[in-house]
């Protein structure tokens, strides 16, 4: 089996970050990723003969008409396949783009070597999902994880007291109801902070950095140098505890604090992560983590290692790989992402470590 794939990626804020995790993942492994929207089967038939592909990596709605299943058969390519909400009642969970096409379970149904995931959680797929099932196609629950590849600020030196990346465009409810007047309140009592996202912010009246632009390390520093970092779904999202957030787990992986506005969290962060109950109770553990906490290390320590022990992209593809009966790559996941995590914990505890006593971290590299 070659270490060559194409990852076919889809439009959006959470499937970037997901995009990211995993090509980053797979070439931490050794592999050669190709990531590529082929416009048509025999763009993708060439791509996979010229490179001598051995795993696709797509999801609904996007890309899965390209698949040559004949040649993805014939040479035994794995594929991955990222599911939406499939059924025959309309339902969807976000936006109503955000809903697979009804030809999807037929068109994957003579893949050979397939895996079908989502991260949605399994008590929505009788009602959200029963299209793939009717089709006679298994799901695999595998959420969204952090990217340990990205995750390593440069110093954990706090900057301000409250850091948000996220945009409300699709969500300006949440940022009328509970992120306005959060962070006016800040701008109040004289809170810093650092927000980025889009131009949502600037239109409410507040102080914001404008997009972020994915850049290597970028968010781990905004992350860990700040107090605390709000943390918010979509309303749909938490009615129904659908899913959890890349930020989720992105935060803590990066050094930073957080809370959270969904107690699904606490299936895969409890005790690391606060979790809010109400608006009120959002704004309020939101200032009160901005000032001094003598346990504020013991606490970041312990949702770093939690975190890089268990919920990075490196388990996600060992989730994968096992699915797919690929056991020496299960493996080789695993292995590489212990390693990784070994390095970033003993890094940012390094980082921590230099902040206390008041050094640069190269200094205290170097004593």
């Amino acid at each position: 089996m070659s270490k060559s794939a194409i990852y076919i990626p889809r439009p959006g804020g959470t499937s970037a970050a997901m995009r990211f995790g995993y090509v980053d993942a797979l070439r931490a492994m050794g592999w050669t990723v190709y990531v590529s929207d082929p416009k048509s089967k025999l763009v993708c038939r060439r791509l996979i003969e010229e490179h001598d592909i051995s795993l696709i990596m797509t999801s609904s709605k996007y890309g899965i008409r390209q698949l040559p299943v004949d040649v993805i058969n014939s040479r035994g390519i794995s594929v991955f396949v990222d599911a939406l909400p499939l059924n025959c009642d309309g339902l969807f969970i976000d936006d109503p783009y955000e809903v697979a096409h009804q030809d999807e379970p037929e068109i994957l149904a003579g893949i050979e070597s397939m895996v079908v995931h989502t991260r949605f959680e399994p008590h929505l797929w009788r009602d959200f999902f029963s299209g793939w099932a009717v089709n006679g196609i298994d799901l695999v629950h595998v959420p969204l994880a952090g990217n340990i590849i990205r995750a390593l600020p440069a110093d954990c030196d706090i900057m301000t007291d409250v850091a948000m990346i996220a945009n409300f465009g699709h969500r300006q409810d949440i940022m009328r109801h509970l992120i306005e007047p959060l962070f006016k309140h800040l701008d109040l009592v004289g809170n810093t902070y650092q927000a980025f996202g889009d131009d949502i912010w600037h239109r409410a009246g507040l102080r914001y950095n404008g997009p972020l632009v994915n850049e290597d390390n970028r968010m781990a520093y905004i992350y860990a140098t700040a107090m605390v970092c709000p943390n918010v779904h979509t309303r749909r999202q938490v009615e129904l505890q659908a899913a959890v957030n890349d930020r989720s787990f992105m935060i803590p992986l990066c050094g930073g604090v957080q809370v959270s506005d969904t107690p699904l969290i606490e299936k895969y962060l409890s005790p690391c992560c606060p979790v809010a109950k109400s608006i009120t109770d959002f704004m309020q553990k939101v200032v009160g983590l901005t000032y001094d906490n003598p346990k504020r290390k013991e606490h970041i320590l312990g949702s770093v290692t939690h975190v890089a022990n268990n919920h990075t992209y490196f388990h996600r593809l060992a989730s994968l790989f096992e699915q797919a009966g690929i056991e020496d790559r299960k493996t080789e996941a695993e292995r590489t992402g212990q390693n990784a995590a070994v390095r970033h914990c003993w890094e940012i505890e390094a980082r921590l470590s230099a902040a206390e006593r008041g050094v640069p971290y190269e200094s205290q590299a170097i004593q």
